[in-house]
């Protein structure tokens, strides 16, 4: 596979190597005002970001300036993004979705005077929540050049390349100072702030420079085999960092980017036939949903699931035989010949239903990507492993990666040549790392020990604005970054993420339990959109578990209605009949059979009447915020269970 070597010490100096080397390749592809596409090459791309970056010093912008940037997945958001780089600035993104209160914070705790703006409709949203706090916002400048907002603060995208190009007509010394910008830019620079979306209180200003994301741009390409030929189709949200540092890849590569949407993204498959697919799980279960969904109206629903079950069954005894196994220490040799034995017999024996199944069924799925996709991306959260079983059975490779925003953020990535079902694979180069348990020993070196990943590397942040605080509790004076997260290495290297520190579940007895495993394996039932574990009420430890579940409504009512349950949702949600469907599902999941515990099991639970939302007990990449849903519902909780006494 043809992939590109980067060797860039800033950000600065993979954009501009980039327009250097690609400048008749295509850059972006985007729809505007049209089904069709446009496209800009790199060249037209360097040009256009040229002279928005001109128009940011001619307005008064300086290096080290902060420039919010509250924009959705689009080609405006690269090329703002692009240009304030090299001026030297620094980016403050949020999407167009986020509240006026929340822009309004971030804006103003980060100081961002200049702000670039997705439409029009975002500048009285922002000024008005701008009433509660000191800064003024001296200039907006309106990307998609809409001219409804109005004062004389407001300009368009285009009024702002006016006043680049009059800059560089001018030349003399404003120029030279522009134009010498990008060429100071130093490692140490701060890149961006990215205000984290807050599964806990307030949102922190994450510092990340222009040496970190050099050194994921560095690695990351050579570990995904990622090169100028190929071409990405991204809906992910820039201002987050996963959708950022894709981006970020490909125009460093050279490859194309287009821009799609959930209402396009199935023909946009078809039609631009990309070879990687950024995406966070639950865009992945979208998928999943829709194909079953398919299957099912076609009617044919058991012969997919016997051939998937083939598939899964092949890919079970290859493992074996290649010894590619989630073990957490390696088998002796007189085990491991035993295995490549048993999974040579067995990969025999599947071979031929594996290829069957390939042929009748899983080709015309495969069809749906475009026929070139070479692996699918997943990151921004963990990845269920029954949609991972899933893609890797009709042959979608996933490329599970797992970072945090600080750590700009990849740490580790699977790897095409070892896909080991749950895990999200080795950590990248550079990346050291400890494991420090939950009584606060060092682990490390045990083997299949779980305890809390604390890593060192040149992609760990600067520390939290304005924070310090914040920043001494996760970062020592020496580097070492505590996740918070709760991992297990397997033999070889690999990583499976367990859970989070500070969300481990307490019992009565004094049992720990991690619930993000049990809560993604009761959303493998077709009834369950959300749930979140919980252990306390009245204050106190509870002796078993409970779960506030949300309900998937259309399933639901499918089952209502066959099972003779009359009633609208809320009436439904109450019945007895429910309730007991909801049991039999939670213990076909959560049982010792799958790998749980006695006391993992859950003993009591409650059906909600409304969907979490983003922005709400959902943050922007669909992550539970478990501190907001324990606040909102504590009622209910306590209700819980005080009547299961």
């Amino acid at each position: 596979m043809e992939y590109v070597k980067l060797n860039v010490k800033t950000y600065v100096e993979a954009i501009q190597q980039s327009f250097k080397k690609n400048a008749q390749r295509i850059a972006v592809r985007f729809r505007e005002g049209s089904e069709e596409f446009k496209t800009l090459t790199y060249a037209q791309l360097e040009k256009e970001v040229n002279l928005v970056a001109a128009g940011l010093a001619a307005i008064g912008v300086k290096p080290k300036d902060h420039i919010g940037l509250i924009a959705d997945v689009s080609h405006y958001w690269i090329t703002a993004n692009l240009a304030i780089q090299l001026n030297g600035a620094a980016d403050v993104p949020r999407g167009t979705d986020s509240t006026g209160p929340e822009i309004a914070y971030i804006l103003d705790h980060s100081g961002s005077n200049v702000v670039f703006v997705h439409n029009a409709d975002q500048v009285k949203k922002i000024e008005t929540a701008l009433k509660k706090f000191k800064l003024k916002v001296k200039k907006y400048i309106v990307l998609n050049d809409q001219k409804t907002a109005k004062g004389s603060n407001v300009m368009t995208l285009s009024e702002l390349k006016a006043e680049g190009e009059k800059l560089v007509k001018k030349g003399g010394k404003a120029l030279a100072d522009f134009e010498s910008r990008a060429g100071k830019v130093a490692p140490s620079d701060l890149s961006c702030l990215v205000y984290t979306s807050g599964t806990t209180g307030e949102p922190k200003g994450v510092m990340l420079s222009h040496g970190n994301f050099a050194s994921q741009m560095r690695t990351i390409p050579e570990v995904l085999k990622i090169g100028p030929t190929d071409s990405g189709l991204t809906l992910l949200p820039p201002w987050h960092v996963f959708g950022r540092i894709t981006e970020m890849m490909f125009i460093a590569i050279g490859a194309s980017i287009t821009y799609t949407d959930i209402k396009h993204i199935g023909d946009d498959m078809r039609s631009i036939k990309p070879t990687y697919v950024p995406a966070v799980p639950r865009i992945w279960e979208g998928i999943y949903n829709k194909i079953i969904g398919n299957v099912k109206k076609a009617g044919k629903e058991p012969i997919f699931n016997k051939f998937k079950a083939a598939a899964l069954k092949y890919n079970h005894f290859v493992s074996m035989l290649t010894g590619k196994e989630k073990l957490p220490i390696g088998r002796n040799i007189v085990s491991a010949i035993g295995a490549r034995i048993v999974g040579l017999f067995g990969a025999i024996v599947w071979f031929i239903p594996k290829k069957l199944g390939d042929i009748l069924v899983f080709k015309k799925v495969l069809a749906a990507t475009g026929g070139n996709l070479k692996a699918s991306l997943s990151g921004g959260g963990a990845l269920p492993s029954y949609i991972d079983d899933f893609f890797r059975a009709i042959g979608v490779r996933i490329l599970e990666g797992y970072g945090l925003t600080e750590t700009s953020p990849v740490l580790s990535v699977r790897r095409m040549e070892r896909l080991i079902p749950g895990t999200v694979g080795p950590l990248i180069a550079h990346t050291e790392y400890k494991l420090i348990d939950l009584e606060g020993r060092d682990v490390t070196r045990i083997p299949g020990a779980k305890g809390t990943l604390h890593v060192r590397g040149p992609q760990v942040m600067q520390g939290y604005y304005k924070n310090p605080k914040k920043t001494a509790d996760v970062l020592t004076p020496d580097g070492w970054f505590n996740t918070g997260d709760l991992v297990v290495f397997n033999h070889s290297g690999e990583i499976s993420i367990v859970g989070r520190s500070k969300d481990t579940l307490v019992l009565v007895g004094g049992e720990n339990v991690e619930p993000t495993p049990i809560e993604e394996k009761m959303k493998e039932s077709e009834f369950i959109d959300h749930v979140m574990l919980v252990s306390r009420a009245f204050g106190e430890d509870q002796k078993v578990l409970g779960a506030l579940i949300v309900p998937n409504a259309d399933n639901l009512a499918d089952w209502a209605k066959k099972n003779g349950v009359s009633g609208d949702f809320a009436a439904l949600i109450k019945d007895p009949k429910v309730h007991a469907m909801y049991r039999h599902e939670i213990n076909k999941y959560i049982n010792s059979e799958n790998g749980f515990k006695n006391f993992e099991k859950v003993g009591v639970f409650t059906l909600l009447k409304k969907p979490f939302e983003q922005g709400d007990e959902l943050n922007n990449t669909l992550k539970v915020r478990r501190h907001i849903v324990s606040e909102k519902y504590e009622k209910l909780i306590d209700d819980m269970y005080a009547d299961a006494k």
